[in-house]
């Protein structure tokens, strides 16, 4: 048993129910690999802009973050390109600007509370 055998246990259960539901499978998949993890990044690097230009600039930055992060995977640490192996990469590449958003927004207000004490 690897560390990882919980995780698979999940996505064991969940992808054959997607397999009988093409359609839901191809809904999520698309915004799962073209839009979640660019669209987490935009708050990362442009703060200020509006809804429709964070809705465009997260395609052009999903297709490029989630290609990228695979393929540097693959060359650098031989991690062979599986559809599990994939949907981990994506999830993590969501994960990461997440928690710098809330961590930098913690951040942020704890010191405007420092500085108003």
């Amino acid at each position: 048993m690897d560390w990882l055998s919980p995780v698979r246990g999940v996505f064991e259960f969940i992808f054959p129910f997607l397999e009988r539901v093409a359609v839901l499978r191809a809904i999520l998949g698309f915004i799962l690999v073209f839009f979640l993890p660019g669209f987490a990044w935009t708050f990362i690097f442009f703060k200020k802009i509006s809804v429709i230009e964070r809705v465009t600039l997260s395609f052009a930055l999903s297709i490029a973050i989630v290609t990228l992060s695979i393929l540097l995977l693959n060359v650098i640490f031989g991690m062979r390109i599986t559809g599990f192996n994939s949907v981990l990469v994506i999830i993590l590449v969501i994960i990461v600007p997440v928690v710098v958003y809330y961590l930098n927004k913690y951040i942020r207000r704890k010191k405007e509370n420092a500085s108003q004490e």
